[in-house]
């Protein structure tokens, strides 16, 4: 069993639940929040593991951002759904992040299209990926812990915080898009010809 390939599809499957249970009502923001944890736990291991356990596939290459993209737009459209009315100015803030991982998404199949390239996520994403689960889990926690306090400006503050970490991470990868497009040299890069090349190569020299 490839066990980073198993916590990507972990955190696909997760969706629904999150959805379902925060949708619900506060009662249920407990076990949303304790599936935002479960995930974003997931998210920081299965990369990990896929090194230290010597797992990484091209599956897996695709399946982890899959899995980050369709998590992120779940947890932004619910909150949107539940918040916006309370909470006006989150739409904004959530919407910066909903267009920053569309515009992701995006840029990622224009240089698979063009280059059959794909950048491994970088240290400045990954810290975007850490603020933005830190800061919808403390944003749960607010409305669990604090449900009638006036959470009008803190609430959406933190979203603002997250959404603007992301984008400067958006700023960082566009940046380095431009750079494989252009054909210069980026560290880091996936090249899937090469890959099959290596890996045929390997299993030619195995038999």
């Amino acid at each position: 069993m490839n066990i980073p390939n198993t916590l990507s599809a972990f955190r696909i499957v997760m969706i629904p639940f999150f959805c379902v249970f925060f949708v619900m009502g506060p009662q249920y923001y407990p076990y949303a929040g304790i599936v935002l944890v479960l995930s974003g736990l997931s998210d920081m291991f299965d990369g990990f593991l896929a090194r230290k356990l010597h797992q990484e596939t091209e599956l897996g290459k695709i399946l982890d951002p899959i899995a980050d993209k369709l998590t992120l737009g779940a947890v932004v459209i619910s909150m949107w759904f539940v918040y916006h009315k309370n909470y006006p100015w989150i739409t904004l803030a959530l919407g910066i992040m909903f267009i920053k991982e569309l515009l992701m998404a995006v840029g990622g199949f224009i240089i698979v299209k063009k280059g059959r390239k794909l950048v491994k996520a970088k240290w400045w994403g990954k810290i975007a990926t850490v603020v933005f689960y830190a800061c919808m889990i403390a944003i749960v926690s607010l409305n669990i812990f604090a449900p009638d306090a006036n959470l009008n400006v803190l609430v959406p503050s933190i979203a603002l915080f997250a959404a603007v970490i992301m984008l400067v991470a958006l700023g960082m990868y566009f940046r380095m898009g431009l750079r494989i497009l252009r054909g210069e040299h980026v560290s880091g890069i996936i090249d899937f010809e090469k890959e099959k090349l290596k890996k045929a190569k390997s299993q030619k020299d195995i038999a």
